[in-house]
């Protein structure tokens, strides 16, 4: 009788946040550490447009997210959740000649469809 009360929790606790599945080329992911000495994966982003000659963006993920296709598949993959954001950064020029950052923070179905742009784009079968 104990059991039976205790199994009695709302649905909304026990009910999994939906993920989304994000694909890319391994190219894209660069593993570094950071100072307090955690793993972490920076993954770049390719500008859409090919005349776009600015930097490309990049997300930080934990080592942990970032998995490798056991298949032999030159692509990894990371699950994020649907209703999350992720911030995207990039390098860019400032007025007395360094570097700084531009970030913008994006919802991660927007997110998945930058990164996944590559397979929008119509294969050139003579590149092979």
């Amino acid at each position: 009788m104990e059991n039976q009360e205790m199994n009695n929790v709302p649905e909304t606790e026990t009910k999994a946040a939906e993920m989304l599945t994000i694909k890319f080329s391994r190219k894209l992911a660069k593993p570094f550490t950071t100072k307090g000495g955690k793993e972490m994966v920076a993954i770049s982003i390719p500008n859409a447009d090919p005349d776009d000659k600015r930097s490309w963006e990049a997300f930080v993920l934990p080592n942990t997210m970032v998995h490798s296709d056991h298949y032999g598949s030159k692509s990894i993959w990371t699950k994020l959740p649907v209703d999350g954001k992720t911030v995207l950064s990039r390098s860019v020029p400032t007025e007395n000649g360094g570097w700084g950052k531009e970030e913008r923070t994006v919802d991660n179905t927007t997110l998945k469809g930058m990164v996944e742009a590559y397979k929008l784009k119509p294969r050139n079968q003579e590149a092979r």
